[in-house]
């Protein structure tokens, strides 16, 4: 008998995500809390068991926090690190982090486990309705045309199977079939020393030396602690060195011992790395996306390869549920690379400095650098000026001027907005709970309610946005109304001067108004939400 052609199992979606890694999963989240229905691939057998990122800032733990998830994992965490830089002598240089200095809700540099941040958002997506995830299937192919896009995939335990959905995005890492299927390149460089990267258990060291780099000429490395006794370790391949000597376990302790007891150290994981600071030449095809690893790869030097991939997700999710409900035209979507991309440049080129700072090898460059600050140390607010400048890409940025309305009247507008407790009645809480998942208008000393007219209300009303009242002062404060009793917002938005913000799901500014002004400015933000870009 002829063989039977093996029967392809059909599937439907909104939205098909290729990777469950941290930046897939936050995918898959952000989308479900939209009801965007969403299948999620990944080759593997389950989430990774390898940790690889460790750091975690105060912005993706916002997105946690608007996904209900930030409470579930804080546990995990080890927050308000401080990362110092020493030179080859021990001594200080200058470092990055202000502990207590929550902008955004959460302390700036947080350490972490990714198997554990995998597991649970793998977890949580259970309860999530419309999303399906799917290990041990292997993306093999797509079509796409203008309705849609067709994915090929094997699974281990079903065979080929083919979806149709609207769009699919690759959250597949450095080595994207996504990115590859579409001819995508990569621009930038990669690093030409290779480096060392292990995870250990040290109870030993637990509570000392929470973060430092060691710009040590005869060989950089850097060290920073976990919660449980974990911690990393890294360190910079000489040139001549062989990776399998640097991964010899004798190497290994002789690295360590200068700053712990070797006899308490327990080495559970040990690989050798090149590290890269590339991007992808575009970032969409039609209707596919590229996020995280996939669209671009940071050294690690400032801790945010994976937080930049996270920004990307929360940035893409609202704007492909808006097209995906019919609220917006699919031109909204160029607006992601638009905002996206040149921040993610900006933090692989803080990277990058902060790399030249540490991998000096040549003993006259080390010195200079020494001196430079060495002097500085004499001069503590030009230090912290240096220090500022670095964090500056982490802290204040902008997105795209095309999503901003009269963005060049107001400090403020396309800004990501400051998260401060605030005080309600007999409570202090974060001011993204009171905003909710979506849209918000804000009005900052004023109601508005009172000086928007009915149909921009219905316009928003109409996508979900809520309406919140800030004032700096009890005077005009009402049931319900928040009060910025410590003058953050009003530090922010440069006076305690009347106004009314519309903020976008991932939290950022679209428009800072005048109350006389703010009816207009809304309703042409919906419009050209709407409309696209």
């Amino acid at each position: 008998m002829p063989e039977q052609d093996a029967v392809v199992k059909q599937l439907a979606t909104s939205v098909v995500i290729c990777g469950a890694g941290p930046v897939g999963l936050t995918l898959a989240h952000l989308l479900a809390l939209e009801g965007i229905a969403v299948i999620v691939l990944d080759k593997l057998d389950s989430t990774v068991a390898e940790p690889r990122a460790i750091a975690l800032d105060g912005e993706s733990l916002r997105t946690l926090q608007k996904l209900g998830l930030v409470d579930g994992f804080t546990g995990e965490l080890l927050s308000g690190l401080i990362a110092d830089y020493v030179n080859g002598k021990g001594e200080h240089l200058f470092k990055i982090g202000r502990p207590g200095f929550r902008p955004f809700g959460y302390e700036t540099i947080n350490s972490f486990d990714q198997p554990k941040l995998d597991r649970y958002l793998a977890e949580q997506l259970a309860h999530r309705p419309g999303v399906e995830l799917r290990f041990r299937h292997l993306l093999t192919g797509f079509e796409q045309d203008a309705a849609g896009v067709r994915v090929h995939a094997t699974s281990a335990d079903d065979g080929e199977l083919e979806i149709r959905a609207d769009f699919l995005i690759g959250c597949d890492g450095g080595r994207s079939t996504v990115r590859s299927l579409l001819n995508i390149g990569m621009t930038g460089a990669s690093n030409p020393q290779p480096w060392l990267v292990i995870d250990t258990k040290d109870a030993y060291l637990d509570g000392q030396m929470d973060c430092r780099f060691f710009c040590d000429p005869s060989r950089p490395g850097m060290t920073i602690r976990k919660r449980h006794g974990e911690r990393r370790w890294e360190w910079m391949l000489m040139p001549g060195e062989d990776r399998a000597y640097l991964l010899d376990d004798e190497t290994i302790r002789a690295l360590i011992a200068p700053y712990t007891d070797v006899e308490q150290v327990t080495v559970y994981r040990k690989q050798v790395y090149d590290f890269h600071a590339i991007i992808a030449e575009r970032w969409r095809d039609g209707r596919v996306f590229l996020a995280g690893d996939a669209a671009h790869m940071t050294p690690p030097f400032a801790g945010q390869g994976l937080n930049s991939g996270i920004r990307d997700v929360t940035n893409l999710s609202w704007k492909l549920a808006l097209v995906l409900r019919g609220q917006a035209d699919i031109a909204l979507l160029e607006s992601y690379e638009q905002d996206r991309r040149d921040h993610a440049w900006e933090l692989i080129e803080t990277a990058l400095a902060l790399g030249n700072q540490i991998q000096p090898i040549d003993a006259a460059q080390a010195a200079e650098r020494d001196a430079f600050f060495a002097e500085l140390q004499k001069d503590p607010a030009a230090l912290q000026a240096i220090e500022d400048d670095i964090a500056r890409s982490t802290l204040d940025r902008r997105v795209h001027a095309s999503l901003v309305i009269d963005g060049e009247q107001s400090a403020v507008a396309g800004k990501l907005l400051l998260q401060p407790a605030l005080a309600s009645g007999r409570t202090r809480d974060l001011l993204d709970h009171h905003l909710g998942d979506g849209f918000a208008i804000l009005g900052y000393n004023c109601d508005p309610r009172a000086v928007l007219g009915e149909e921009t209300i219905m316009q928003w009303h109409a996508w979900g946005a809520s309406i919140v009242r800030v004032h700096s002062s009890t005077d005009d404060l009402r049931g319900g109304d928040l009060l910025d009793d410590k003058n953050e917002l009003s530090d922010w938005l440069g006076g305690a001067q009347p106004a009314v913000l519309l903020i976008r799901p991932d939290r950022f500014c679209m428009v800072h108004a005048h109350p006389r002004e703010a009816d207009d400015r809304l309703r042409r933000a919906h419009a050209l939400l709407a409309g696209g870009v």
